[in-house]
């Protein structure tokens, strides 16, 4: 790759845990101060005390995982003798994790750090509070130190969870100990009943490229011995180096290893000049990739690619005059010579080729991950080995590149006919891609432009891994210095964003310069930015003291590595990605809305460890705590005067004084979309009413606005189904640069309002205009994801915004009846289509028969398959001052397995006129498949005739507060707090997104505070849910200590179910209160006495309130 060395940050979120600070035994009077701060977020030598610290280590972890969190100690004076001790950690039943699995590292303050700065909105970095040049990164040894006063020193402070420990809570302290006296900081580590797989069995791919021998040849073959003063591959000492490597390959899930089979096998490999023939021993070769193996970090082998130049040299073992090889280029075409010249230099080069892929072939097959005499199928070496040719082809190369990368190919293959080939890209390249098994782009605007083309190339079966080097260098995520700490954990989500399962980067060791002779880097004190490495060499220099002479040494040589935080955060990205893996195996929409709740695009994300942290924790309770996958009723009529549940990029988004919510410019491009904040879909029926207001000239009226469904960002159009409708009345179905369907919506004319409905059930896409089905198309690419509205190029206004995940077992239902007028917005289908008598070509289900007479007529609904339901809600006509006209007087509402035998569950006679909400009929719960409801006695229409007619039927089962109205004592509104995120259904609380209800802030303990759900009708319940907030450290803060739990059918007249006194603080389980079943419309948690939030400030918090 092309290598040179060279956002403003989101403000993180509140702090993980109050704690006390606990004296040590040699206590001093004015100690430190001492606090804790996410693992992964930047702490500077700048940073003060924050006005409301954490002061306990709070971790997260399943089995076989690594977590941390930074502990920072500040002093007005100087501090001398400064270091940290840590202890064990006791458990349950007397399990530990022992301090041997804990380290405490010093983070060393790089004083020349280049800032990677872009002027303007697309900046990426984060300023240290000084404005300064020194940054925190090297892990070094917790040793005495002195620190200047006015000085933030952190340390890190990292545990691993071994595989097998006990579940449950550990709990220690590690102490800060220093010429000020000693100050003890509580630890806590939550161990759960989950199990990373070791890091050579993973599904995440990651590569970062380390020098050892080969490569290039040049430059990167210096970074060893410049920095360790060895040479390969006699000196053992160079051995000790490569030891060193894979047992940090290991530790960090670095799985792919690096390693030139030619620069390796040069040492052991002869030539018989007059023969030409070759004889590879790969005893180096050997050696080097099962010290890999030994230590636990091989699963894949990448080898450098092998066409250098313009794409015209091919890098080759030839003879060196004395019986043995070293390495040179083979010609593959220059660009004079003919095409029978070329060919006959490829012929040369595909000779040699022959040769070696056979060779490597046949050893590889001898070879085998696992230990035993019968290696399993896909376990060889030669199973596992990638093949790589170019390297970034583009420009004037790419012509010559196109032709010679998938000619290498075409030889590897003839020896290795499932061999695994990669590349980094850093554009499209079909004549080299579609030569591909893998492809890897880098992650910058060039991959948002065409992602499309990348996830078709991924649809098709190819794995798609990201990278990055010395750019981006925007609001891309980088591993640069100065950008968040939080981008390195963020790049394998970014990956899991994309459906992909590898990542790539040039630099993990790159310790020399480019410049003639390739002089030693000084890693620690010159300029850098952090695109070279991420680890640093230890050899046993004290990096604390002048670097003259050989002063600085400690006693002995090492041939070590330092870590940094940047490399400790992508390994929590790594591990992330795992569990995540292993989350969407069971609940693949909670999985993708907690990506969501982190990733909008490539370009907006969060940039708090802290969020990070949270997320990792509720991907470990969602693994571990069974049940469902999540699911997320939504609507928005936009009556609220906000988009506060939207989360947009690009476009001119607001909402009307009239409720509409409107993309004003028609000149925004085709990547204009605002989703629904935070939530995800699988099986969902998405309707919006949408009306094109205006186009961009340019484009005319091919432009469109519609629906994004299932996109892999919430804010992408290039992944997911596009939905949309163009002013000329098509409505097109869009996934990843082709067009899957299209079809007319009769009687269009422009401007007019279209209420556009898909529906996703499986596979299956189903795409109408009101009632009248326009598409149906089978796709299998992308069964979840997130939904939004979108513009291309052109104005427009959306209404009335639904999302059914299934909650509504009738929506979208087969729909029979008695009689059926299908005219003027009436029909069957109407019925069940979600808009409840909305205008716009749906008024509901009208009946047509004997109109002058009072008489019977019913209309019965097929829910597709037998469903648990409580309630069935009739919707009233819906049209003005017809609201409530032909709601039948006499009626039953009839339920059934089996279309034959009938279960009357309510029976209403005289009933009046109602206005146009919805009239509810609840039941016990009860196995349903068909609804039917009959009407015995009619109302006329505005005309006198007798019409049994229903806007909507709807059907409700599960929880029954899911977006229901909430009242409260008092609420804070904003930064995801507020009385509807108490019923939104979003269990994962998330800062800005969801984070559920909050009373205002009480000055004590004890206070009256209350929370009430109106169900909008009677129904019949025995049990509430109240699920705690659940954002990592603070789950379960603000709980209440004394409450009551109570019904009411007129919120007048209270029964208590439920009371409860010094309730302890809960996990993230929602705490069920079971009654024997009543009759109630409202439920009210009432508390007495209020818990405290980690501030120590008192509120009665719940993330969501479920009743059943």
């Amino acid at each position: 790759m092309n290598k040179s060395p060279a956002r403003a940050l989101v403000p993180a979120v509140a702090a993980l845990l109050l704690g006390a600070l606990i004296p040590g035994t040699a206590a001093a009077a004015t100690p430190p101060s001492v606090w804790v701060e996410s693992g992964y977020d930047h702490v500077f030598s700048s940073s003060p005390v924050p006005a409301r610290p954490a002061r306990a280590v709070d971790l997260f972890a399943a089995r076989n995982e690594t977590q941390a969190a930074q502990i920072a100690v500040r002093s007005g004076g100087g501090l001398s003798g400064l270091q940290i001790a840590a202890g064990d950690l006791a458990g349950p039943g007397g399990a530990t994790i022992p301090a041997s699995r804990i380290t405490v590292n010093r983070e060393y303050n790089h004083p020349h750090v280049a800032k990677v700065v872009q002027e303007g909105p697309n900046d990426g970095h984060q300023e240290p509070p000084d404005g300064g040049t020194a940054y925190y990164d090297a892990l070094v040894e917790n040793k005495p130190y002195d620190l200047a006063a006015g000085t933030t020193q952190p340390y890190y402070y990292s545990v691993a969870v071994p595989a097998g420990q006990a579940a449950g809570t550990y709990t220690g302290r590690a102490t800060v100990q220093s010429s000020e006296g000693a100050v003890d900081v509580p630890v806590s580590v939550t161990v759960y009943d989950a199990e990373l797989p070791p890091a050579n069995r993973s599904t995440f791919r990651q590569n970062n490229w380390f020098t050892s021998a080969g490569w290039d040849y040049s430059w990167t073959d210096a970074s060893i011995p410049g920095q360790y003063g060895v040479r390969p591959y006699d000196d053992e000492r160079w051995w000790t180096v490569i030891k060193n490597f894979a047992a940090d390959h290991a530790k960090h899930r670095n799985n792919v290893i690096f390693a030139d089979f030619q620069g390796l096998a040069i040492p052991d490999t002869t030539l018989d000049a007059a023969t030409g023939q070759y004889t590879f021993q790969w005893g180096y070769f050997d050696r080097f990739v099962q010290i890999f193996q030994d230590a636990g970090a091989l699963q894949y082998i990448y080898t450098p690619h092998l066409i250098e130049g313009d794409g015209n040299k091919l890098e080759a073992l030839v003879e060196d005059g004395r019986g043995g090889v070293h390495k040179d280029f083979l010609s593959l075409g220059e660009p004079g010579d003919t095409e029978e010249e070329k060919a006959a230099k490829r012929s040369i080069a595909a000779a040699y080729l022959d040769k070696v892929f056979g060779a490597l072939k046949a050893h590889l097959d001898t070879k085998c991950l696992d230990a035993g005499p019968v290696c399993a199928p896909g376990r060889r070496w030669s199973d596992v080995f990638y093949m790589s040719a170019v390297d970034e082809p583009s420009g004037g190369n790419l012509p010559t590149q196109t032709v010679t990368s998938p000619w290498l190919y075409e030889q590897y293959r003839n020896h290795f006919p499932q061999g695994r080939t990669n590349e980094a890209h850093t554009g499209v390249a079909p004549g080299i891609d579609d030569a591909l098994g893998t492809v890897t782009p880098k992650l910058d605007a060039d991959y948002d432009r065409n992602a499309g083309y990348y996830q078709s190339l991924r649809l098709a079966g190819k794995d798609l891994w990201l990278y990055y080097c010395n750019d981006p260098q925007d609001r891309h995520v980088n591993r640069f210095i100065s950008y968040p700490v939080a981008d390195s954990r963020l790049t394998p989500w970014m990956v899991a964003a994309t459906g992909g399962n590898g990542f790539l980067h040039w630099g993990w060791n790159i310790w020399s310069d480019d410049s003639a002779g390739h002089p030693a880097y000084n890693t620690f004190d010159d300029w850098q930015n952090g695109d070279r490495y991420l680890v640093r060499p230890n050899v046993g220099v004290d990096h604390d003291q002048p670097t003259e002479a050989d002063g600085n040494r400690e006693h002995e040589t090492k041939y070590e590595l330092y870590d940094s935080i940047r490399g400790e955060a992508l390994l929590a990205g790594v591990q992330d990605f795992e569990l995540l893996h292993q989350l969407a195996a069971t609940k693949p929409v909670l999985a993708r809305a907690l990506i969501a709740s982190l990733i909008t695009s490539t370009t907006e994300f969060s940039t708090s460890g802290v969020a990070t942290d949270h997320r990792h924790k509720q991907i470990l309770d969602a693994l571990t705590s069974g049940g469902p996958d999540a699911v997320f009723p939504f609507a928005d009529d936009f009556s609220a005067g906000s988009d506060g549940q939207w989360r947009h990029t690009k476009g001119s988004w607001s909402v009307t004084a009239d409720g509409g919510y409107v993309q004003s410019d028609p000149l925004s491009d085709w990547q204009t979309v605002s989703a629904v904040a935070g939530r995800a879909y699988g099986d969902v029926a998405a309707s919006v009413d949408v009306r094109i207001t205006g186009v961009n000239p340019v484009g005319g009226d091919s432009n469109w606005a519609g629906l994004t469904i299932h996109s892999q960002n919430p804010t992408d159009v290039q992944t997911g189904y596009l939905v949309a409708l163009r002013d000329t009345g098509e409505v097109f179905v869009y996934r990843s640069g082709t067009v899957l369907a299209t079809a007319q919506v009769p009687g269009y004319t422009p401007g007019r309002t279209v209420p556009l409905r898909v529906t996703t059930r499986g596979s299956t896409l189903e795409v109408s205009a009101g009632t009248t089905p326009l598409i149906t198309l089978d796709d299998q690419g992308y069964p979840v994801g997130n939904v939004g509205l979108a513009t291309g190029d052109a104005s427009a206004r959306f209404d009335n915004v639904r999302l059914d995940p299934g909650t509504d077992a009738a929506e979208g239902a087969a729909v029979t009846a008695s009689t059926s007028y299908e005219a003027d917005g009436w029909g069957l289908a109407a019925a069940t289509d979600g808009r409840r008598g909305l205008p716009d070509g749906s008024l509901g289900w009208s009946s047509l028969g004997n109109m002058t007479t009072d008489h019977g007529e019913w209309v019965a609904v097929d829910l597709g398959a037998t469903r648990r339901i409580g309630r069935v809600d009739l919707h009233p006509r819906a049209d003005g001052g017809n609201a409530g006209m032909g709601f039948p007087v006499d009626f039953t509402v009839q339920v059934s397995t089996d279309n034959a035998t009938w279960t009357t569950v309510a029976d209403r006679k005289d009933y009046p006129r109602p206005d146009a909400s919805a009239q509810s009929f609840a039941f016990a719960p009860t196995d349903v498949r068909y609804v039917k409801v009959t009407g015995t006695r009619l109302r006329t229409d505005p005309h006198g005739n007798y019409h049994m007619q229903l806007a909507e039927i709807e059907t409700a089962g599960g929880d029954l507060a899911v977006n229901r109205p909430v009242s409260a004592s008092s609420t804070v509104e904003g930064s995801g707090w507020g009385r509807g995120a108490a019923t939104d259904g979003v269990l994962n609380s998330a800062l800005g997104y969801s984070m559920g209800w909050t009373s205002a802030e009480s000055p004590t303990a004890d206070a009256d505070e209350w929370i009430t759900v109106d169900l909008q009708s009677a129904n019949r319940i025995s049990r509430v849910r109240l699920t705690p907030r659940t954002d990592g450290g603070n789950t379960g803060l603000g709980f209440p200590v004394d409450f009551t739990v109570q019904v009411s059918t007129d919120n007048a007249t209270w029964t208590t179910v439920a009371a409860r006194n010094g309730f302890a603080r809960p996990g993230a389980a929602g705490q069920d209160f079971t009654f024997a079943p009543t009759w109630a419309r409202y439920v009210k948690v009432a508390a007495t006495r209020l818990s405290a939030d980690q501030y120590g400030d008192h509120y009665l918090q719940l993330g969501e309130i479920g009743v059943g």
